[in-house]
């Protein structure tokens, strides 16, 4: 454990506030202006300069003219948002300012909630879908425990749809680019009479692969998406506004593919790895792979689907809210994860999620603008997970096969409240408290056939489970010391519920439950408006200590044989050993946001964001090691049973610095159309993609530019978009993992996106 000064952050933030004490001497004249912009951050609209919360808001204006096709792509306009990728949806999750769900349990929370139009979205993969139709992208950074719940101690990513409109609209989309990827959209909306108004979107895409496979010539990471959306509105009375909202998401896609990044021979494995080598020919190892050679199917097939009914009543001058949804998600996937074209110890696994939920929000807002404004609620979540692993083996001569069946319970509820109260002119409280409720079960039973599983095997399910209550609260203190500028300070609690270790491998007798994960978080921040609203500029300083953080540990099979005595055939090197879900100890992020929008002239338009950000580990005393520190023993990994000391290291998937920034320029052409440029960069440091602290896993800085030119219709009709992705070819990679030595001596894969390689596309919209 190291223990580091907060005093630079402090004298940082001093910095930036004075110079902007002097801003209003030099103001333009004229009538300018960006446009507001209104998020629900604090559950009800507001303007964002007047939330002091730190938030990213993005319009669909901003999406769309970045070409930002799905959730994931929001890591790239969101510097402090990084996407912990897995090999299918299940394992994939958001990670903000360094933190994120370091776990694959299937009884564990997300560490960042995932929302739609007011819903939140119990399992992570779930978030990961095509962005139609939409309204904006709230990203709030940093814990939210108060107003959004146990699964927000990293923050928050909302995505908010269109509402059906007053006047009969549409529009149609198609876009093509290199690759063979080709999408289309529509959206239809307007009124059914004076008090009832729809809205249905559909869109669709399909894309080609970009991973060769050597083993049959196909080329993997294909897909086939689709997915539909319809809302209704009635308004019966002045007073009550009803929302019903439907949508169903579908994708079927080879997209678990990866490819081999080192292969590294150590003191007596040389021949290993020459035969190995031989046999991936002609596949090629290293930093820009772009081939495999499996023999294996990997696919993945994602069904997402849901109801809400939204009530708004205004009762004198308060508005009751009423959010009621249900909502299922499932999805099946199979790796290869020999990634060789053979079946390296007869090793196969997949399996398949299904995930339903239920969800009540009821909450009463105040009339804004009082001296004192509030939101009080009472919140319900009731979930249920279902998985079922398979997995295959082989200990010398002796195949074995396993089947794990488990299920997941969890019921949340909770109480809320956060109240403003103005002290003084310019001077405003803020106090929040939320309690929580929760209470997790589960079942578990495992078949296993054959020696080559060495695990037990529970002949009945076994059930356990746990409870845990927590009350986080929240103060903020807001000053106005500028006509167009507030200053906060704020304390913020996180809560993350409790969890178990369910997995293919768990031992469910005396399982024990690991504890919550808690936060503490401080934020001095600024939003500002300069220059007569052509400027806006909104900082950051944080600081969050986390508490109980739920980690992964690995659990080497060299330490204890796992052999069972029936079988003489079996080798304690051949098992690649498991991992377990542990409270690791303390983590710490601290940094700097600065989010800015810029109106130079009447057409030049500047926008973009900065994070500077230190997300440390402080305490984890029993951190796994990754195969490859354990094949070359570093840190005693290999003597230790795969198990290190990790106090003091990086946390993954967090570079130090990350930065957007796009400039758009509008050429008013005498014809009836406009001519718009855009060129937008986005660039971040090095980046660690492993917990484990392992170097072979970390990835060098880079940065990428796009380049799009947009023919604008004066009348907002048509429009026309040629644009080109990763303009000077950059490669990168979004992920970087080990392997066990028995599938690859030395062996790291990696995740390639598409993205990694210039790509050119077009794009047509027609609006009525």
């Amino acid at each position: 454990m190291h223990n580091r000064s907060h005093m630079p952050i402090t004298g940082l933030a001093v910095a930036l506030l004075m110079p902007l004490t002097g801003v209003e001497q030099t103001r333009a004249q004229g009538a300018l202006q960006l446009e507001e912009v209104v998020v629900t951050a604090r559950k009800r609209e507001e303007s964002l300069q007047d939330v002091s919360v730190a938030v990213t808001a993005l319009s669909s204006a901003v999406l769309d003219s970045a070409q930002i096709f799905t959730s994931e792509d929001l890591v790239q306009m969101v510097p402090s948002l990084n996407l912990q990728k897995g090999t299918n949806a299940r394992q994939s999750s958001f990670n903000i300012r360094g933190i994120g769900t370091e776990s694959f349990s299937t009884a564990a929370e997300p560490s960042v909630s995932t929302m739609l139009d007011g819903v939140v979205l119990g399992r992570s993969g779930a978030a990961f879908m095509q962005l139609l139709d939409i309204e904006r992208i709230e990203v709030l950074r940093g814990p939210q425990g108060t107003l959004f719940g146990k699964n927000s101690s990293g923050g928050v990513v909302h995505i908010i749809t269109r509402d059906p409109s007053e006047e009969f609209e549409g529009e149609a989309m198609l876009n093509a680019a290199e690759g063979d990827e080709y999408r289309g959209g529509l959206t239809l909306s307007g009124p059914l009479s004076d008090s009832f108004g729809y809205r249905f979107t559909a869109n669709g895409s399909t894309r080609d692969g970009w991973i060769k496979n050597y083993y049959d010539g196909d080329k993997l990471n294909s897909s086939d998406d689709w997915s539909v959306r319809g809302k209704l509105r009635w308004t019966p009375t002045e007073t009550l506004d009803l929302k019903w909202a439907s949508d169903y998401y579908d994708m079927d896609c080879d997209c678990t593919a990866n490819t081999i990044r080192t292969l590294e021979a150590f003191s007596d494995n040389q021949d290993q790895v020459d035969a190995v080598l031989q046999e991936l020919a002609p596949v090629v190892p290293g930093d820009e792979n772009k081939d495999t050679n499996v023999n294996s199917d990997v696919h993945s097939e994602t069904e997402s689907w849901g109801h809400s009914l939204e009530a708004n009543w205004d009762i004198g001058e308060f508005t009751l809210t009423s959010i009621t949804a249900y909502r299922e998600f499932s999805v099946s996937a199979a790796t290869d994860d020999d990634y060789r074209p053979t079946s390296v110890l007869g090793f196969e696994q997949s399996g398949e999620t299904n995930q339903d939920q239920t969800t009540q929000e009821l909450r009463l807002t105040s009339p804004a603008g009082e001296r004192l404004d509030y939101v009080i609620g009472l919140y319900y979540f009731d979930q249920t997970v279902d998985r079922r692993f398979n997995r295959s083996f082989q200990f010398g001569d002796e195949p074995g096969t396993g089947i794990s069946t488990f299920s997941v319970d969890t019921e949340n509820w909770a109480a809320f409240g956060e109240a403003k109260y103005a002290l003084a002119d310019g001077w405003r409280l803020i106090a929040g408290i939320r309690y929580t409720d929760d209470q997790l079960d589960y079942t578990f039973r495992r078949e296993v056939n054959g020696p080559g599983i060495a695990l037990p095997t529970p002949v009945e399910e076994t059930p356990g489970g746990t409870s845990e209550d927590d009350t986080s609260g929240k103060l903020a203190l807001e000053w106005d010391y500028h006509e167009e500028a507030m200053v906060y300070l704020s304390f913020t609690q996180g809560y993350k519920g409790p969890a178990y270790d369910v997995s293919f491998g768990t031992d469910p007798v005396g399982l024990e439950p690991v504890d919550p994960e808690t936060a503490d978080a401080w934020e001095l921040g600024l939003k500002s408006n300069w220059f007569d609203n052509r400027l806006r500029l909104n900082i950051a300083l944080f600081y969050t200590e986390y508490e109980n953080f739920q980690g992964q540990a690995y659990l080497d099979p060299d330490g204890p044989s796992q052999c069972p005595p029936e079988n003489p055939g079996c080798d304690p090197d051949d098992d690649p050993g498991s991992f377990a879900l542990i409270n690791a100890g303390k983590v710490e992020t601290q940094g700097l946001e600065i989010d800015f929008n810029a109106l130079v002239t009447p057409n030049f338009l500047v926008y973009g964001g900065l994070s500077l950000i230190d997300a440390s580990i402080e305490e984890y005393p029993d951190g796994q090691c990754s195969f490859g520190q354990v094949e070359r023993n570093d840190n005693n990994c290999a003597s230790s049973g795969g198990i290190q000391d990790i106090s003091g290291g990086d946390m993954p998937y967090s570079p130090d610095w990350k930065l957007s920034l796009s400039g758009q320029y509008t050429w008013e052409l005498e014809s009836s159309y406009d001519l718009q440029l855009i060129a937008s960069v986005r660039a971040q440091d090095d980046v660690l993609y492993s917990i484990s602290q392992d170097p072979y896993t970390e990835y060098s800085g880079y940065e990428i530019v796009d380049l799009s030119t947009r023919l604008l219709d004066k009348g907002n009709r048509w429009e026309a978009t040629l644009y080109v992705k990763n303009v000077f070819d950059e490669f990168y990679t979004t992920g970087i993992g080990s392997l066990p030595s028995q599938f690859l001596p030395g062996g790291y894969v990696q995740v390639v996106p598409k993205l990694a390689e210039r790509t050119f596309g077009g794009e047509v919209r027609y609006r009525w």
